[in-house]
């Protein structure tokens, strides 16, 4: 799969341009980040066999302000997300633990304060891992 930079800026009426930088004629507009995305595809067609085999590694300019808290917000979410992957991984070996004491799967999500659903999904893969 290919790659390809492209770099979104907000023009002064507030609509999106997203270009790719060395390409000249590939450009798409729009009223959304969405909407210019799809238009630059519909640019990168015209150029490319297949469009949709191309990844965009996305730019977008926002003011100092913004930019820094939506770094910030993403560097959390990595932050969360990695957490959660450890939070399942002691959760499973936790319900693995108490089910081979043969406890109820109800007193099990009680002393892991789990759902039914979710414990379900530990479960399996449990069963699978």
């Amino acid at each position: 799969m290919a790659e390809h930079r492209v770099v979104y800026r907000r023009k002064a009426g507030g609509e999106w341009v997203a270009t790719v930088p060395g390409r000249r004629r590939l450009r798409g507009e729009g009223k959304t980040l969405r909407q210019a995305r799809q238009r630059l595809r519909a640019s990168l067609a015209r150029v490319v066999e297949d469009p949709f085999e191309i990844d965009f590694v996305e730019d977008v300019r926002l003011p100092p302000p913004a930019r820094g808290t939506l770094v910030a917000h993403w560097k959390a979410r990595r932050r969360l997300e990695r957490e959660t992957e450890l939070a399942d991984l002691a959760a499973t070996k936790a319900l693995a633990a108490l089910l081979a004491l043969k406890l109820n799967l109800k007193d099990v999500g009680d002393l892991l304060g789990l759902p039914p659903l979710r414990l379900l999904r530990l479960k399996k893969r449990i069963a699978s891992g």
